[in-house]
């Protein structure tokens, strides 16, 4: 059986997905980011971030663990 690569995110803000993606790959899970070039160009285009059919229960639940931490991390009082 081969594996096939999956889309779990995508964003126009290219440095958005370098983080994910190196997050993912510091989890050990490899990642490949697709129309990384255009959409620095133009921020319009999307950036997606793609895994192995294999990993991508397990790198959902790593970018959802990201999205909660930077919003509980945006409601948090900022330091005066």
């Amino acid at each position: 059986m081969s594996e096939s690569l999956e889309t779990v995110y995508s964003t126009t803000n290219v440095m958005e997905a370098e983080f994910i993606k190196m997050t993912l790959e510091g989890e050990g899970i490899r990642c490949m980011l697709e129309n990384e070039l255009q959409a620095g160009y133009t921020g319009i285009f999307e950036v997606k971030v793609d895994v192995m059919s294999s990993n991508v229960d397990h790198a959902r639940q790593i970018i959802d663990e990201i999205r909660e931490s930077s919003e509980s991390a945006e409601d948090s009082p900022e330091a005066e």
